[in-house]
């Protein structure tokens, strides 16, 4: 402090100290409730999401231990399909061939969903993609040769619905 100042001058100069540090001790320690308060709240959910972690953990072993040891519900791997030869001759007949016979027997497909899964499984290898009219015709060919069996025909703006033939069950 300066020398020229007078008694009633530093006086008052600490008193506005004072009451300055005395309300940032106040806002600090409010602040500080404030914190301890969320920190406590926060320390809770965080137990009590901890300890719905174990408990699930601890279910989802006893789970599966479970499925391992029981052998009656056995899931089957499912063998690969075996690959067609899309540069032989007839790829289009034997490509439509396997997918229909992946189909449930009740699934009624068309040459639209045949040729979008024909596409999807071998298009990667296919030199030209295959076309839904040609896939339409050897459908109609095969539905008239009693291959397989029309649900609906085909318009100009509808296409043709086709389903496997049902099978024949043998009388015992």
């Amino acid at each position: 402090m300066s020398q020229n100042l007078s008694i009633a001058q530093m006086m008052a100069q600490l008193e506005a100290r004072v009451a300055h540090h005395e309300k940032q001790e106040a806002l600090h320690s409010e602040q500080e409730a404030l914190y301890r308060d969320k920190a406590a709240f926060y320390r809770e959910q965080l137990e009590a999401a901890r300890a719905h972690l174990e408990a699930f953990r601890a279910a989802s072993v006893a789970a599966g231990e479970l499925l391992v040891r029981d052998t009656s519900v056995a899931t089957q791997e499912p063998e690969p399909p075996a690959d067609v030869d899309v540069r032989r001759r007839k790829a289009l007949s034997r490509m439509m061939a396997r997918v229909i016979e992946e189909l449930p027997a009740d699934a009624v497909f068309g040459a639209t969903s045949l040729t979008w899964t024909i596409r999807k499984r071998w298009g990667a290898k296919l030199r030209r993609q295959p076309d839904p009219r040609s896939v339409a015709t050897t459908l109609r060919r095969w539905a008239a040769g009693g291959r397989i069996e029309r649900v609906r025909g085909g318009r100009a703006h509808n296409e043709g619905l086709y389903r496997k033939r049902p099978q024949a069950v043998p009388d015992e």
